[in-house]
C-alpha cells in the first residue's frame, strides 16, 4: 500500500517478508513473524493489541487460540 503497510500471515517467515518488502526485521529469535511479535512482547497478544520495535508497528488483526493468525505491519 501507498504507506508502506502490508497486511500478512502469523506463519510467513521473518526471511519471506524481508525479501518481499526490503525491510531488515531481525530472525535471529523467532521464524516466523508471529514468533517475532510474541517474543518481543514476552506475551501471546490479543487482537487489536499494537506494538512498535526495531522501527516498525504491529497491529494483531487475527488470533486462532495461542497463535497470531494475521498482522498488520507498517514502518514507522
Amino acid at each position: 500500500s501507498e504507506d508502506g503497510e502490508y497486511v500478512v500471515e502469523g506463519a510467513m517467515t521473518i526471511r519471506d517478508l524481508n525479501r518481499e518488502t526490503d525491510w531488515n526485521l531481525p530472525d535471529e529469535e523467532a521464524n516466523t513473524v508471529a514468533g517475532l511479535v510474541i517474543h518481543e512482547a514476552q506475551m501471546i497478544p490479543s487482537v487489536g493489541q499494537v506494538f512498535s520495535f526495531h522501527g516498525f508497528r504491529f497491529e494483531v488483526l487475527e488470533r486462532q487460540a495461542n497463535r497470531i493468525t494475521k498482522l498488520k505491519i507498517r514502518p514507522l
